[in-house]
């Protein structure tokens, strides 16, 4: 709703705000899952619409909520249709703190994962969509953070592996709970499709307003 927000190449910015406030409506924009009724989206001043759709979303990298994964070996859900490299590959599970549980695999990395790994934990998934939005190595990133419903320790290796894949890309972060996203460069705090405050977790925790109550009730971002 008239919204305006400019973000810096190499930028972490989060976006916290009540559900419905507009934060995946947002960020949706960007790859185009959504077109905006009015105004324009434009990357390095380009709008997005002039790309043609598979170059546009071939720059940006998701990690949601909802992993999919596919029927196939954990080596070709990684690399998912881009050029393969073992080597590069085994990187991304090691930099998604996933080769403890490759180890442990009868075939490593050849494993078969099974119709969508459903024997797999809630961290290894997310961890194992952060290998593969790594190998994409695309500079743009979404995260989606479903870090909410995971055990402390997954939460902990989850929240270890974000970090690294988020080294050096232009990074948005819907954020589910508020301690993820303190060290981010600027939290976006949003309400009814509106940005209503913004700048970083110290500054908008002196302001007192609605993140800091957010903060102060302990409340998940999207409750």
């Amino acid at each position: 709703d008239g919204l305006n927000l400019d973000v810096e190449p190499g930028e972490t910015v989060a976006l916290v705000g009540a559900s419905g406030s507009g934060k995946t409506t947002l960020v949706n924009l960007l790859p185009r899952w959504l077109e905006p009724n009015a105004g324009h989206v434009e990357i390095d001043g380009v709008p997005i619409k002039d790309f043609k759709l598979t170059a546009l979303r071939r720059q940006i990298a998701m990690v949601s909520q909802q992993v999919v994964v596919m029927n196939d070996t954990v080596f070709n859900n990684v690399c998912l249709g881009l050029e393969p490299n073992r080597e590069r590959v085994l990187f991304c599970l090691e930099s998604a703190n996933l080769l403890d549980w490759i180890k442990q695999l009868p075939q490593g990395m050849d494993s078969q994962v099974g119709h969508n790994a459903s024997q797999l934990s809630g961290g290894q998934r997310q961890r194992l969509a952060i290998a593969r939005a790594m190998y994409k190595d695309a500079p743009i990133l979404i995260l989606d953070e479903a870090t909410s419903a995971l055990d402390n320790e997954s939460e902990r290796l989850v929240q270890e592996a974000l970090v690294r894949l988020s080294q050096g890309r232009t990074t948005l972060v819907i954020a589910h709970r508020l301690s993820t996203i303190e060290n981010a460069d600027r939290i976006i705090v949003m309400d009814h499709g509106k940005i209503v405050e913004q700048g970083r977790h110290a500054e908008l925790m002196a302001r007192q307003g609605v993140y800091f109550n957010y903060v102060q009730l302990g409340e998940r971002a999207d409750s």
